[in-house]
């Protein structure tokens, strides 16, 4: 029985070995632009998309354009979580486009689902996260001067993949980017991120108590997919590697994290910020106010957006400010 035992306990140890160890893999996205388009032409390609949304997104969660009828100096670009939706974003989105910018929300694949315990989410793809993106930005070049994008938690690890590659973005917010679990050790993400693709995929509650009735905004949904995990993170990686070999090609870049925000891995963002050099600043909200990684949704608990949007906007006035 213990030689049996000690068997089993190998195989699985080898198994596990690999599993973690093949390479994570660098280079394998593609950036996918379109050439830029008068506002005209944008509208006109904007009205079309928003003309078909999928079956089953809820009417709240359609990607959506604030549109002042004419091109404006700024216009931002806003990416949202996983499992959420533009709605996440629409209290903020209002308050620019208040301020004179025209402003996009386009929805991720497979997300805003009417059923909130749908699986399709675990069909995204990384690529599929940054085919939005740039959709996004190829349409926001026509609707304004200045473009930019502002991505959350996993949307920030896009946004950072943006930062990375497209010059034509004035400014890139990434705010608590999802790299890695707050407390997993640099050495570990790649064999966690592998282990996650090459293991079946899991839903994990976001509230293990809650489950279902998870608190906060009605349109997220109560669990996420592994296998999304460790298409970020790999994501992230791939952000990483071009990061210590070329500088990145957007204007400006913000690197926007809460020192109270478990979810993510602080010092991979500051070492990410070391990279970047002058390019990128840090900004961090004061840790009294104990904010939330979902810093966006005014409908989380724990919200703090009454302090958090003014701050965010000045920390992007100040950056847009030659």
């Amino acid at each position: 029985m213990l030689t049996l035992f000690g068997s089993l306990l190998g195989a699985a140890f080898l198994l596990l070995v690999v599993l973690t160890a093949w390479p994570a893999g660098h280079g394998i996205y593609i950036l996918r632009t379109s050439p830029p388009l008068d506002y005209a032409a944008t509208t006109a390609r904007v009205t079309e998309l928003l003309a078909h949304p999928a079956d089953g997104v809820r009417q709240e969660c359609r990607s959506q354009v604030l549109d002042h009828g004419r091109p404006t100096r700024e216009v931002y670009v806003l990416l949202h979580g996983l499992t959420n939706c533009p709605a996440q974003f629409d209290a903020l989105a209002r308050q620019l486009h208040a301020d004179d910018a025209n402003v996009l929300l386009l929805r991720l694949p497979h997300h805003g689902l009417a059923d909130r315990m749908t699986t399709a989410s675990a069909q995204i793809t990384a690529q599929d996260m940054l085919d939005s993106a740039n959709l996004a930005i190829d349409l926001a070049r026509g609707y304004g001067q200045r473009v930019i994008v502002i991505g959350l938690s996993v949307s920030g690890v896009t946004a950072a993949w943006v930062a990375q590659m497209r010059p034509d973005v004035d400014l890139v917010v990434s705010i608590a980017p999802f790299f890695a679990p707050g407390g997993l050790p640099d050495w570990a993400i790649a064999p966690v991120s592998n282990l996650l693709l090459r293991t079946p995929n899991a839903f994990v509650w976001w509230d293990p108590r809650a489950r279902e009735n998870l608190p906060g905004s009605p349109f997220s949904y109560p669990r996420f997919p592994t296998h999304a995990i460790g298409q970020v993170m790999r994501l992230g990686l791939d952000v990483f590697h071009r990061a210590a070999r070329t500088p990145p090609k957007a204007g400006r870049i913000l690197l926007v994290t809460s020192p109270t925000d478990p979810a993510i891995s602080l010092p991979r963002v500051a070492e990410l910020a070391k990279f970047w050099g002058l390019r990128a600043q840090t900004r961090e909200f004061p840790a009294a106010w104990n904010v939330p990684h979902d810093c966006i949704d005014p409908r989380q608990p724990g919200e703090q957006t009454a302090r958090v949007y003014p701050q965010l906007r000045a920390w992007i006035d100040a950056a847009l400010t030659p």
